[in-house]
């Protein structure tokens, strides 16, 4: 998988280490082949967790709201990225 088909704010898990089966959105991409995942709890906004694009699995849900604001440069709060993962991780829209 390339890094070119994962958008800002999309859904993924991690399917490897301590944090295996956690669901993260993507705000972030250092030297194609790094995301930084956020959670809004253990890994907030302003500690994006590093992650190999190898170790996640890209779900097809994208939380636009969040992607908007990252493109445009405005502040994401810890409390958006909760709200957008409880609404896209649904059964529905994986």
């Amino acid at each position: 998988m390339s890094v070119v088909n994962i958008s800002m704010g999309q859904l993924v898990t991690s399917i490897a280490g301590r944090d295996e089966m956690q669901i993260y959105l993507v705000v972030g991409v250092q030297n194609n082949k790094n995301l930084l995942l956020v959670n809004g709890r253990d890994r907030k906004i302003m500690n994006p967790k590093r992650k190999n694009i190898r170790h996640v699995n890209v779900l097809n849900s994208i939380a636009k709201s969040v992607a908007d604001k990252i493109q445009t440069g405005t502040k994401v709060t810890d409390e958006e990225v909760r709200h957008a993962i409880q609404v896209l991780y649904k059964p529905e829209n994986l």
